[in-house]
């Protein structure tokens, strides 16, 4: 009988043949910005200040300024790529009505030197009208934090552009600083398979307009 990460993989490049989009996070617009970080042991996040590209999206891909899970992605150097989504209590994904409205955390710890830590990015208090991508504020500012116990450890601003970029595709599994594992593995194992079906089951290097 197969294992669970063997069956992901053709899931989730259906669910992406299907939309020809993202099997998850479908809906979304890229964003330039900076993050500056200070020296903290937990994670190997660069220290001072940086540039970064990333995608601020909708997790289901619900129309219009309907609740999502809302997700929250960056390439840092290395490269590394960080995906977060809207969350509460670290682990359980969570819809949420504006962009602003909920912390958005890695909902899995990343494992480094035998510990398990988990990455949060909480939202400046600016009033969004809704989770529509046409509601996304011209800037977005966000306190990075690691735990537990959870502290401060950078900040994160996102200037989102006109329209969605599948480029670079952002893998957190393939992109990942040495000695930074996903864990658990088993989870690991089944995420790499799953946005290996996603890129596979979708047309290549799409360009849209963000969808309201």
């Amino acid at each position: 009988m197969p294992a669970v990460p063997d069956l992901v993989e053709p899931a989730f490049r259906a669910l992406a043949a299907a939309r020809d989009a993202k099997a998850f996070h479908p809906r979304g617009r890229w964003f330039e910005g900076e993050l500056t970080a200070t020296f903290d042991p937990a994670l190997p996040l660069p220290v001072g200040e940086v540039e970064v590209c990333g995608r601020l999206s909708k997790g289901v891909g619900t129309p219009g300024g309907l609740p999502d899970v809302l997700g929250l992605a960056f390439r840092l150097p290395g490269p590394w790529d960080v995906l977060l989504s809207t969350c509460v209590a670290r682990v359980v994904p969570r819809p949420t009505r504006t962009w602003t409205s909920a912390r958005y955390g890695s909902i899995t710890p990343f494992r480094r030197r035998d510990r398990l830590v988990w990455l949060a990015a909480v939202p400046d208090p600016v009033r969004c009208g809704s989770a529509a991508l046409t509601d996304l504020p011209a800037e977005l500012g966000f306190t990075l934090e690691v735990g537990p116990p959870w502290r401060p450890v950078g900040r994160l601003v996102a200037r989102p552009l006109d329209v969605d970029r599948d480029l670079p595709a952002l893998d957190p599994v393939l992109n990942r600083p040495a000695g930074l594992d996903l864990a658990p593995a088993v989870l690991a194992r089944a995420r790499e398979r799953a946005y290996r079906g996603s890129r596979r089951g979708r047309s290549p290097d799409p360009v849209t307009a963000p969808e309201a």
